[in-house]
C-alpha cells in the first residue's frame, strides 16, 4: 500500500487531569530457543534500581454506584458453561468522552425464567455511573452471555457491541439516546456455537470493521459430560468436547457480513478458542490474530493480505509452552513492553502452568521469558483468566495485570496451596526487560481474593491514570480505582478515523519524548471475554511534554505533530482528503 504523508488536523482536548499435546521436536526447539537467545534489551531501558512507585487501587465499587450482580445458573448439575463467568466491556454510550461500562450476564438454563439483565452504567464524569439499562436493550436477554467487544462497525460515530453466548452471539446496534437494538439477523451473523471472545478488526484494510469469533467447544446441555473429582461432581476439563473452527465475519456495508470463515482458511476444527489478540506480529501492515486455545495448541494467524490466514503458531514458538505442552491460554494481549519496536504477548493459562510471556525476536519468532523470571514465579499457582498490559505508574514501561480465580471446590481439591478465590495479580515493569511482583503494595482492597474472570482498564475518573474493572463469577464486580498512578505526566490519545474505520483499530500511535520513543496500537479483543478502553495512554515519566506525535492510519495516511502538551486527552481525526494541514 502507498504510503501518503500528512500534517493533519488536531483537536486538543482537555478532558482531565488436564489434558496435554507433546511434539517432542518442538519442544526440544523451544528449550534450545529459550537458552541460546539473545538477552540484548532495548537501549531505551532505565536503571534496574528504579524504585517501585507508591500506588493505591481502592475498591470503589459501591460507591460509583455499580450494584449489578453475576449469575450462572450454576444449581448443582455442574453445566460446562457456568464457570466461565462474564466479561466486562468499556465503551462510550452516548459518545462524551466518559468511558461507560457494560457488564455481560449469563442467567438461569430453566426454561420460563426471567431472563437476566445485563448492567449497562453510564459514567456520571465526577467519579460515578448511574444504571441505565432499563430499555436499552440490555435489560432482558433471552441468551447465556460470557463477552463482549465493542467497536463502530458502520461508521456512525456510535460504538457498537457484539457479546459472545453459550449459543454464538448477539450484534446489537447502538441507537443513539442509550439505546441498542439486537440485529444478528438481520446483519447475516449467523455462527451457532459457543463462542468465549471476539475481536473487531480490519482485516482486509477496507475502511469497515470486521468481525473474528473464537469458537470454543462442541457443547450444549445434550452433549454435557458428567465428571467427577473424589466422587464430587465437578466440572469437566476441554479435552471431554470437541474443538471448533473460528469463524470470520466480513462487513460488506450497510449493516449487512458475510461469512469468509473458509475462504479465509480458517475452517479447520482445530480450535478451542479463549484469548482473542489483534496485532501485527510481523509489522507488515496487516493486523493478525492470536488465538489462545484450551489444552491443543495455540494458533498465530498471519494475514496473508489477500483474504487469508495461515497459522504459524508452531514456527513462531507461541503454540506451546518451553516443554512442548499445550496450555490454558485463558486470556491474552499484545504490546511492546521493552519498547524494543516488535509487539510482545502475553497469556494467561491454568494453576502450574504460569503466565506465558512471549517476547518477540525478530517478527518471526517469540521465546517465552516467564519460567525463569517473577513473572513465572507469581503466577505458578493461579488460574489466569483475564490479562493486558497497561502502565499503570505512567513510568513510560508497560505492566502486566492478571485477573484470577478457580473453576470450583474439584480443582482446589487436588492441592491445598490452592485456592477457590484468588488475589489478582500485578507486575511492575522495572524498564530493564524483567518485572517485580507488587500486588501486596497495592492496598487492602486489592489484596482481597476474588473469583476473576474478565478484566478491562480504562480512565473512568479522567485522572490521567488508568483504572481496572474484574468480572467476576456469580458475584459482584470489582472497580478499582488508581490512586498515585498520576504523579507522573502523561498523554491519552483518541482516534476518529475516517477513510480508515472510525474507531481507529489497527492505527498505529508512536510518542518522541525526552526519554525515547514508545508505540501502541488501536485494538479490540484481548483481555478474557472483555474489551478495554480504545483510548490510548502513554505515561511520560518526568518529560515535560510530547516532542513528536505520529499516527499511523490503516489506510496508509501518516500524520505527524511536534511539541504536544504534558496531561492532556488529544482527539485525533484522519485527514479526509487534505493534502495539508496547518
Amino acid at each position: 500500500m502507498k504510503r501518503r504523508h500528512y500534517v493533519g488536523l488536531i483537536d486538543l482536548v482537555r478532558i482531565g487531569t488436564n489434558g496435554s499435546i507433546q511434539l517432542g521436536i518442538n519442544a526440544l526447539v523451544a528449550v534450545m530457543m529459550i537458552f541460546t537467545a539473545s538477552s540484548d534489551l532495548s537501549s531505551q531501558s532505565r536503571n534496574a534500581d528504579a524504585v517501585v512507585p507508591s500506588v493505591v487501587f481502592a475498591d470503589v465499587t459501591e460507591q460509583s454506584g455499580i450494584t449489578f450482580v453475576h449469575e450462572n445458573g450454576a444449581v448443582g448439575d455442574k453445566w460446562y458453561p457456568e464457570i466461565f463467568g462474564g466479561g466486562v466491556v468499556v465503551l462510550d454510550v452516548d459518545s462524551d468522552g466518559w468511558s461507560d461500562l457494560l457488564f455481560i450476564n449469563s442467567g438461569d438454563w430453566s426454561p420460563g425464567d426471567v431472563a437476566s439483565s445485563h448492567g449497562l452504567y453510564r459514567n456520571n464524569g465526577d467519579g460515578s455511573f448511574i444504571d441505565i439499562v432499563s430499555g436499552s436493550g440490555f435489560d432482558t436477554s433471552a441468551f447465556y452471555g460470557l463477552g463482549g467487544t465493542v467497536a463502530d462497525y458502520d461508521n456512525d460515530g456510535r460504538d457498537d457491541v457484539f457479546v459472545t453466548t453459550a449459543d454464538g452471539g448477539r450484534l446489537f446496534h447502538n441507537e443513539g439516546n442509550n439505546r441498542f437494538v439486537d440485529v444478528t439477523e438481520s446483519s447475516g451473523i449467523t455462527n451457532p456455537h459457543f463462542a468465549v471472545s471476539a475481536a473487531w478488526l480490519d482485516y482486509d484494510l477496507d475502511g469497515l470493521v470486521d468481525l473474528f469469533i473464537g469458537n470454543y467447544v462442541a457443547w450444549s446441555p445434550e452433549l454435557e459430560v458428567p465428571c467427577s473429582e473424589q466422587g464430587v461432581r465437578g466440572y469437566c476439563g476441554p479435552d471431554a468436547y470437541a474443538p471448533l473452527p473460528p469463524a470470520l465475519y466480513r462487513n460488506v456495508g450497510n449493516g449487512r457480513f458475510e461469512d469468509v470463515t473458509a475462504p479465509a482458511g480458517l475452517d479447520a476444527p482445530t480450535d478451542k478458542a479463549m484469548g482473542v489478540v489483534v496485532f501485527d506480529y510481523n509489522q507488515d501492515g496487516w493486523p493478525d490474530l492470536f488465538v489462545g486455545s484450551d489444552r491443543v495448541p495455540a494458533k498465530l494467524y498471519r494475514n496473508t493480505g489477500n483474504g487469508g490466514f495461515v497459522d504459524q503458531g508452531l514456527q513462531a514458538g507461541v503454540a506451546l509452552s518451553e516443554l512442548g505442552i499445550a496450555r490454558g491460554n485463558m486470556g491474552a494481549d499484545a504490546a511492546d513492553y521493552d519498547r524494543s519496536g516488535k509487539p510482545d504477548l502475553v497469556v494467561g493459562n491454568f494453576s502450574y502452568e504460569m503466565l506465558g510471556l512471549y517476547h518477540n525476536e525478530d517478527g518471526r519468532t517469540f521465546v517465552d521469558r516467564a519460567p525463569r523470571s517473577e513473572v513465572g514465579r507469581s503466577s505458578y499457582l493461579s488460574t489466569t483468566w483475564a490479562v493486558f498490559f497497561l502502565d499503570y505508574d505512567l513510568d513510560g514501561f508497560l505492566d502486566i495485570f492478571a485477573a484470577n480465580g478457580a473453576n470450583d471446590e474439584s480443582q482446589v481439591m487436588r492441592d491445598s496451596r490452592l485456592q477457590i478465590t484468588q488475589v489478582p495479580l500485578l507486575l511492575w515493569n522495572r524498564g530493564n526487560g524483567t518485572f517485580a511482583n507488587v500486588t501486596t503494595g497495592l492496598g487492602e482492597s486489592f489484596n482481597q481474593p476474588i473469583m476473576g474472570r474478565g478484566a478491562a482498564y480504562t480512565d473512568f475518573d479522567g485522572d490521567g491514570d488508568l483504572d481496572i474493572v474484574v468480572a467476576t463469577l456469580a458475584g459482584r464486580p470489582r472497580l478499582f480505582r488508581n490512586d498515585g498512578g498520576n504523579q507522573h505526566n502523561w498523554l491519552r490519545v483518541r482516534l476518529s478515523g475516517s477513510p480508515s474505520n472510525r474507531s481507529g483499530l489497527g492505527a498505529v500511535v508512536r510518542v518522541t519524548s525526552e526519554s525515547g520513543v514508545q508505540w501502541q496500537t488501536v485494538h479490540s479483543g484481548s483481555s478474557y471475554a472483555s474489551q478495554s478502553e480504545l483510548t490510548l495512554t502513554f505515561g511520560l515519566a518526568t518529560d515535560a511534554q510530547v516532542l513528536r506525535l505520529e499516527v499511523d492510519w490503516p489506510s496508509g495516511v501518516l500524520q505527524t505533530f511536534e511539541d504536544v502538551g504534558r496531561n492532556q486527552v488529544v482527539v485525533i481525526h484522519e485527514v479526509e482528503g487534505l493534502a495539508s494541514g496547518p
